[in-house]
């Protein structure tokens, strides 16, 4: 979102038949911009962060729990600073006839640090909502899929392997580049094996699709069960 009020607003506009968003860097939102979306509580100002993660509920056909980290890390018994809460936004929704599902936006600038933390509190959220409940986890690392970094090992041992999307997501206005300059992927999508066969990943990266953030949307098509 780039903690621009006119990311809300091209949100709200081309919400096209999505369901859910997952955010990261946003800003408090417009009030004709609340008025058509279910955005959610916030807050949405972190003391040293650019801006808030959110989950949101772009259309009302399926319901929406969203999970306070503050409590997630309260069960975990264990203490991190603040920033830690400012990383994560996590939301249980119900799809078609009852499946749950839970969803994390998630932030995060890797070092050796991060490389462990964020697949640690990945795990925390899951032992707090239910070990059997499967996750999409949408992710601003802020590295390349193809570095050492190992947080892609470390998310696939916790049963969420990388889902892609294997192409550019981000240019630097910093540099004067434009979306047709994009060569690097910061974005990616993690999924739970149980889901997986189902979910389809793409970024929206073309120049006529971009949106106004330096870094572009990414569509998570997750297909009905074939029970359904």
């Amino acid at each position: 979102m780039e903690h621009q009020r006119a990311s809300w607003r091209f949100l709200s506009e081309n919400r096209s038949d999505a369901d859910f968003a997952l955010l990261q860097e946003a800003c408090t939102p417009p009030d004709e911009v609340t008025a058509r979306i279910d955005v959610g509580p916030g807050p949405w100002i972190h003391p040293g962060w650019k801006g808030a993660k959110a989950v949101v509920r772009l259309l009302e056909r399926f319901s929406i729990h969203r999970v306070p980290v503050a409590d997630i890390i309260e069960s975990a018994g264990t203490h991190p600073a603040i920033e830690s809460t400012a990383r994560l936004a996590v939301a249980i929704v119900n799809l078609w006839k009852g499946e749950r599902i839970g969803l994390v936006s998630v932030e995060a600038a890797m070092d050796s640090g991060s490389a462990e933390r964020v697949p640690r509190m990945i795990g925390e959220i899951q032992d707090h909502c239910g070990a059997d409940l499967p996750w999409i986890v949408g992710a601003d690392l802020t590295t390349w899929w193809d570095s050492d970094c190992p947080v892609f090992d470390e998310m696939r041992r916790r049963g969420l392997p990388l889902m892609g999307p294997y192409s550019p997501t981000f240019y630097s206005k910093l540099h004067r580049e434009r979306p047709a300059d994009a060569r690097l992927q910061l974005d990616y999508v993690f999924a739970s094996r149980s889901i997986a066969d189902r979910l389809r990943v793409r970024a929206l990266n073309q120049t006529d699709e971009w949106g106004p953030s330096d870094h572009c949307r990414i569509l998570i098509d997750l297909q009905p069960p074939q029970t359904i």
